[in-house]
């Protein structure tokens, strides 16, 4: 229909793609990662922003072990029915939720829902520089036994195949036929790679979208700046990389050395010569909170943060904070692309102009 549409890639080079539409919400979806590993392989998987919204660490996860994530739409909705608006806010909402779980810019390819779109989708997809990656149905949505799934696969076992496949709780037996296909793939000297590496061998590059959430900072009552502090000194890095360990902060990194690997890179950041700065609050003598803050022109950025409560209010403390700062840096924005849904809400409850806007550039 369009060049946007891709079904295929490069039938000169040994390579093809598994994907895997939508996401198990009520199973587990190591079934099918360890099916993809077993056979050496890595695979591409369209991913709804409701299942990114239920198992951000998961998605993070699956990132670390080598697949590949994009999306699906936010609700699965089918697209060829839905208006423009809907279109659009389908979109946004998937792409917010694939860059908060993961905190990765969006990768600017999809697929459709039941594969169902018409010309005006097409044409609404090009104004935000997407491409729609289709590919061979394999039908296993229907939930056919694996043996009958290898089957029907088998013949399409060629260079550049993308393969359609699901990952929810009808293709159950999904990962076993996975298993199975990737003996014959090595048979045929093909390699399971990412799309976007099927892409880029077929000279096509897709590129990448990225939101953050902007408020503009105005004071409201009395601040408690007593409780937060620059941190420089060897020692309070070394209380704050402790404590911050076991808050749960998904980018903490954990096993052997953690605690080692977290302190360099807090120090890091607290003696960058740049515009880097690291603060944190504390009280009760432990810390609760850390912000790490850049100045981009009139805009204080929040680079990074955590808290030891999971609750709003501990995040309200922060962006509390971040007008304090912005307002004596004479800054005129704040921004993040960290917890962007859950700061616009604050920030509408704490009556600051607050919106979610597309990153330039």
């Amino acid at each position: 229909m369009t060049n946007s549409v891709i079904t295929s890639g490069n039938p000169q080079v040994s390579l093809c793609a598994f994907t895997f539409d939508d996401g198990p919400m009520r199973i587990s979806i190591d079934a099918w990662l360890d099916a993809l590993e077993q056979g050496g392989a890595r695979g591409t998987f369209f991913l709804t922003g409701e299942w990114l919204d239920r198992y951000p660490a998961k998605a993070r996860e699956m990132i670390a072990r080598g697949h590949e994530l994009t999306t699906h739409t936010y609700h699965h909705r089918r697209m060829s029915d839905v208006s423009r608006a809907v279109f659009f806010e389908e979109l946004k909402l998937a792409e917010l939720a694939y860059q908060e779980a993961t905190g990765r810019p969006v990768p600017t390819f999809m697929r459709f829902p039941y594969a169902s779109y018409r010309e005006d989708n097409l044409a609404w997809l090009r104004e935000w520089n997407y491409l729609l990656v289709e590919g061979e149905d394999t039908v296993d949505w229907s939930g056919p036994p694996s043996a009958q799934l290898v089957e029907r696969v088998i013949p399409e076992l060629v260079n550049g195949s993308i393969l359609m496949f699901h990952a929810n709780e009808i293709a159950k037996e999904t990962p076993q036929a996975v298993k199975s296909l990737l003996h014959h793939t090595q048979a045929k000297g093909l390699d399971v790679v990412p799309v976007s590496e099927l892409l880029h061998a077929a000279g096509i590059h897709a590129g990448e979208r990225s939101w953050h959430v902007r408020f503009k900072p105005v004071l409201q009552g009395s601040f408690p700046s007593e409780q937060w502090k620059r941190v420089v000194e060897e020692e309070e890095l070394q209380k704050l990389a402790a404590d911050s360990l076991e808050w749960g902060n998904p980018k903490v990194p954990s096993g052997f050395g953690a605690y080692t690997k977290w302190l360099q890179e807090l120090s890091l950041h607290a003696k960058s010569d740049g515009d880097t700065r690291l603060v944190a609050r504390s009280f009760a003598d432990q810390h609760w909170a850390y912000v790490r803050t850049s100045v981009c022109g009139k805009t204080l950025v929040l680079e990074d943060f955590a808290t030891k409560e999971a609750h709003a209010d501990a995040l309200v403390y922060i962006l509390q904070w971040a007008v304090h700062e912005a307002l004596t840096l004479g800054c005129e924005w704040i921004s993040s692309t960290q917890d962007m849904r859950r700061i616009h809400k604050l920030c509408e409850q704490l009556g600051f102009e607050a919106e979610i806007v597309l990153q330039e550039g």
